[in-house]
């Protein structure tokens, strides 16, 4: 996979109404690892871990978490949100990364080079063999966008990753982020489901509204602006446009097409490792017509032997009483944003409280008795992150940043 075509699509992106100007990493992850083999899925779960980062604290904080994201390999820190995407490698019992870093709260991103040395780690990890503390050493450099590595890095590992009882769900936010963010793809894209798994995620949380033509489309507002599009001349609701107009004349904030929700799913079925979506059903979309989308997808996926739950989402009342209008409507997975009452009433798979109302540990553990599972959103500020995966008992966190959840969760 190219980088510089696909995740690298980093152009002009909108804080406001402002045009933020983003700097390229000039970076080639295929041509810098040419030549070398793939990492076995042994030995890319045997490299995780929390590391020490000895040198490269400007970039990544005292301590990263070390993460095989998909095929690719991520480095977490709570340092300005910051994260690396990595490509990797192995030759002569080393294991090489080359990749770009990146700090989400503002627009500073560059390049990353590093290596694992045969005598440093790299030939028991290419035999997927875990190494003691201080067993694995990753050296390296980072540098800005032009290409230069020019500060040195050094990781040494500590310690495995925190894993609790059951799987914890990190949803990313819009499909993995907002525009707001300058994020390589503009969010509810194709595009940017692509790179979630890179930034922390294992699932993705996407707004579904209705086409005039009745073609369920991924976007989050009612009407189409230039907070998410660019400037097209279609003007008011969404649902004002058939499927056809909406692909031919709107194109997202960098380029990509309004993608309908049978694409997207097929998108993060074929093309990504991700476990989990969520549906945000907005009030033009039936929820009979996402249960039958629901449906085809599940089977899909236990013919692909995927792991992979679709639930669709009842952020309000409305939709609630829509869903308990269908005859078989306790055979859907749905998560249920409302009050216990309607968790109960619908049946609801997960319960989705907003963060404001705090931990709230006691119903979230009555709720867990009863066998559902608890998400809370939108969190996205660092130290509230951290509380609630302290101090909390939920089983996931949607986020716009998935990877501040990621680092905070593993280094438990």
């Amino acid at each position: 996979m190219k980088y510089a075509a696909l995740i690298f699509l980093l152009m002009f992106f909108v804080a406001c109404e402002d045009e933020v100007a983003v700097p390229v990493p000039e970076i080639d992850p295929d041509a810098e690892l040419a030549g070398t083999g793939a990492l076995s899925d042994a030995a890319l779960e045997a490299l995780e871990g929390v590391y020490e980062v000895v040198d490269g604290q400007s970039l990544l904080g005292r301590e990263a978490v070390v993460k095989r994201t998909g095929r690719t390999v991520s480095i977490f820190t709570d340092r300005d949100a910051g994260y690396c995407v990595l490509s990797s490698g192995e030759a002569d019992s080393s294991i090489l990364f080359a990749g770009y870093w990146r700090k989400q709260t503002g627009t500073e991103t560059g390049v990353f080079r590093a290596q694992i040395g045969a005598e440093r780690g790299g030939r028991g990890l290419l035999r997927g063999q875990r190494s003691a503390a201080g067993g694995t050493i990753i050296l390296g450099d980072f540098g800005n966008a032009t290409g230069k590595g020019t500060r040195p890095i050094q990781l040494v590992y500590r310690r495995p990753l925190y894993s609790g009882e059951s799987p914890f769900l990190i949803v990313a936010h819009r499909a993995g982020g907002r525009n707001s963010d300058q994020l390589p793809a503009s969010e509810n894209s194709a595009e940017l489901v692509r790179l979630a798994e890179g930034f922390g995620a294992n699932g993705v949380e996407i707004d579904v509204q209705l086409s005039a033509d009745g073609v369920p489309v991924i976007y989050h507002d009612a009407d189409m602006n230039l907070r998410l599009n660019e400037k097209s001349g279609l003007v008011g609701s969404v649902s004002d446009y058939t499927i056809a107009q909406l692909e031919s004349f709107v194109r997202l904030k960098n380029g990509e097409r309004i993608p309908t929700l049978k694409r997207m799913l097929a998108t993060i079925l074929r093309q990504t490792t991700l476990r989990f979506v969520w549906l945000d059903s907005k009030a033009s979309v039936p929820v009979a017509m996402l249960r039958e989308i629901q449906r085809s997808y599940e089977d899909s996926a236990r013919i692909l032997g995927r792991d992979l739950t679709i639930v669709i989402g009842l952020p309000d009342q409305a939709k609630v009483e829509e869903l308990l209008r269908m005859p078989d409507y306790r055979s859907a997975l749905v998560l249920c944003e409302t009050d216990l009452e309607s968790v109960r009433r619908t049946d609801a798979e997960i319960w989705a409280p907003r963060w404001t109302l705090g931990t709230q540990n006691e119903a979230v553990a009555e709720v867990q008795a009863e066998g559902r599972r608890v998400i809370t959103w939108t969190l996205d500020q660092a130290e509230y992150i951290q509380q609630f995966i302290r101090d909390g008992r939920f089983n996931g966190i949607l986020s716009n940043y998935p990877s501040l959840v990621a680092y905070y969760y593993y280094v438990q």
